[in-house]
Parts: C-alpha cells; structure tokens; sequence
C-alpha cells in the first residue's frame, strides 16, 4: 500500500526517542567480589560513558512526566474547581517538582560520591535500586579506585560482616592462600563466633596490622588494649575479677582445711570405739595433708590434676562408712533422744563429703581442659550456659590459678 502525501502522523518535537536499554550489569556474570578482582580496568571516559547510558531511560522518563505535568497545568482553565489534591500543578509551578533523591543527580556527581564511599558503603548502595547498582559495577569501581586503593579498601573489611577498620586493629591477619584473598580478613567479634582456632587461651595472634596480641585467660578475647600492669594475658577489668576470685578461693581453702580438721577430731573424740568411723577418718585426716601439698608446690608448669583427682576421691569414698554408722545409730536410737555430738559429728561429715564432691568435679573439668572463658559460655546455646557456668564454678571452687597455667603441659 502506497502512503498518501500529507496523512503521515505527526512527530511531535518535544518527546525524544526511547534511548536504548542499558547495558547488562556485571553482577549477573559473577559475584560483585570475583568481579572486582578479575576484570580489568578501563579508561575513566568509558567508565562515565556506561553510566550515562544506564541512567538515560531515568532522564527520559523523568522529562516526559514533567512535559505532562506542564501541559495538563497550561490545557485547564480553571484550575480551581478541581480538587487540590487532584491537581497535578498544586499551586506551584512544574519547574519546581523535580525528584529530590540521590538519583536525580548527573552520572559524574554520582561518580564523584562513588569515590569517596568505602566498600561496605558500596555494597549496601548497590543493593538500593536497580540503577545504582547497574552505576556501581565491578569495572567502575576498579576503575575509579585502583588497584592498590582496591586492595587497601579489601584488606580493610571483614568478609563476614564488612566492618570496616582503616587502622586494621581489630581485624585477623590473612595470608595469600586463604580463600577469597584480599577480602579474606575476619573481626574479632566474628571470629569469636566462628570459633576460630587461631584464638586460644595462652596464645598469640597475629592482627591485620601486623600486630601481635594475647589472648585474655578470663574472657577469652584478644587484648588490644586496657593490659593489665604486670599481667600481660589479662584485661585490667579481668585481671581485677581474676583477683577477687582469688582472695575467696584464699577465704575457702581456710574453710575446707579447717572442716578436714574438725570432722576428724570429733570422730576421735566421740567416736573411737568405731572402726569403720575412727580408721577412714585418721586416713582422710592423712590424704587432706598430701592434698595440700599439691597444691602448694605444683607451680603453673606442672599438671598434677590426675593425682588430686585420685585423692580427692579416695578422700570422699572414705567418709562413706562414718556416715553410714552414724545414720545407723540415728536410726536405731528410736524415740530416744539423739545426742548433740552425733548431730554435729554428722553434720560436719556430710559438710566433708559435699565439698569433696566439688573438687572432684572441679578436677575433672581442668583435667579435660574444658574451656570455662566467658566468650564460649555467652556464645553457647541458651541449654548449654547453665552447663558452662556451673563448669566455670566448678574451676573457681577448686583451682581458680588453672587459668594461669603454661603451655603446653607437663604432667607429673
């Protein structure tokens, strides 16, 4: 069919022609890091070209709304009898309605704003809208950074998080061959939750500015900074707690020496006729001494917690018989009053007996060196705490010095 001269439609001057779509973003080839590592950097002309191309749509969309605006505002004559919410001038003029948002803004400013963001910001403003993550593709940023500003910005995130430490004092040391290097640092906060077995109790690490900590004995964390004076592998506030503990571990170590005393002084004393009361106790009376002594003379090299385990339990097996024969007499008074030595004699057994459990507990939980710090009890799940915790009052009621005890062990 053969078109008639003059009936063409008419082209109106004002609407421009749709611009092309803009280019497929990079992320969708690969993740945003592997981009920013792998590809090569081009020219800061291309960089800007390409955003000005994923950006022109917007411009274009953004011109034909306003030229509606304007000629709805021009076409009605009365613009009041409308309703004022209704109405697409509002009372003002169209020049003034423009988008206030970060978009509205030229490509090169864009770019500009780009430049000085880190790469954690970077990551969180791609993850806005569709153009500006399209703006903030990996070829972009390599090119606006560099390859060295690229490196320093990676070296300086956790990859877990992207908490980001320019002075990398909270920050582990990576190597080369870690995966995803030089994005391959962890905080300390995460790896405390991934339990990392860089960070034991009475080890150094390395940090990612090639500095090299403690790790705290009471709460596990690496000390970089607030060291105790004299006590390098404390906090100040954990060495100070570490002390209180220790003075009542002073107050009770008098307290259990001087029940090791009495109970078998009232046995003698009331109790002599007795053999299964009078020998367990001059024998328990015996070990208690030796008991002592291990815990005089081991020093923080030696580990003697296999032999304290075994006298400690042979110590609470002992006081079994004297409390069976006194319950028995109990028993056997029947309405007869029962006399008050007996009732002491077998309070301060059961008192013996108990605390002898403790320490046996105790014992077992520095032999098989539980990990009692304050970290891995608060990142325990919520049935596992009251297990840690008990665990940790076992250690404080029969050796709080164990945290204070050298690597690696020397079994006596």
């Amino acid at each position: 069919m053969v078109p008639v001269r003059g009936l063409e439609p008419a082209l109106d001057p004002s609407i421009s022609p749709p611009a092309p779509a803009p280019p497929e973003p990079a992320y969708q080839s690969g993740s945003f890091v592997h981009g920013l590592i792998g590809l090569s950097s081009g020219g800061f002309s291309e960089t800007v070209r390409h955003s000005i191309s994923s950006l022109t749509s917007h411009h274009d969309r953004r011109s034909r709304r306003e030229l509606k605006d304007k000629d709805s505002c021009v076409a009605d004559p009365n613009p009041a009898a409308k309703r004022e919410d209704a109405s697409p001038c509002r009372g003002m003029d169209w020049q003034r309605r423009r988008p206030l948002h970060l978009l509205a803004l030229p490509p090169e400013i864009l770019l500009m704003i780009l430049q000085s963001l880190n790469f954690a910001d970077i990551v969180r403003l791609r993850e806005t809208c569709k153009q500006l993550r399209a703006l903030a593709s990996p070829q972009q940023i390599r090119t606006l950074m560099g390859a060295a500003q690229l490196r320093t910005q990676l070296l300086g995130h956790c990859k877990s998080c992207l908490m980001h430490d320019p002075f990398r004092s909270q920050l582990l040391q990576p190597t080369l061959a870690d995966p995803g290097y030089p994005l391959a640092s962890r905080c300390l906060d995460c790896a405390l939750k991934a339990r990392d077995p860089r960070i034991r109790v009475g080890k150094k690490i390395n940090l990612a500015n090639f500095d090299t900590v403690w790790v705290c004995r009471w709460c596990g964390r690496p000390i970089t900074e607030g060291a105790a004076f004299g006590a390098e592998q404390f906090h100040r506030q954990c060495y100070k707690r570490y002390n209180d503990f220790l003075f009542g571990f002073f107050l009770l170590g008098w307290l259990q020496l001087s029940l090791g005393v009495v109970a078998p002084a009232l046995a003698w004393r009331y109790f002599r006729h007795a053999t299964l009361v009078f020998a367990p106790t001059v024998t328990t009376f015996l070990l208690l001494w030796l008991c002592l002594g291990f815990l005089a003379f081991r020093g923080n090299r030696r580990r003697t917690y296999h032999w304290t385990l075994i006298i400690e339990l042979a110590i609470l097996g002992l006081w079994i018989p004297p409390v069976y024969y006194i319950t028995l007499e109990i028993a056997n008074a029947g309405d007869h009053p029962v006399p008050m030595s007996t009732q002491a004699a077998l309070a301060m057994f059961a008192l013996n007996m108990l605390f002898r459990l403790f320490n046996v507990l105790g014992n077992l939980v520095i032999l098989f060196s539980v990990d009692t710090t304050e970290r891995n009890r608060t990142s325990a799940s919520v049935w596992k705490r009251p297990l840690y915790g008990a665990a940790r009052a076992c250690v404080f009621w029969t050796y709080p010095q164990s945290l204070e005890q050298k690597l690696p062990p020397d079994y006596l």
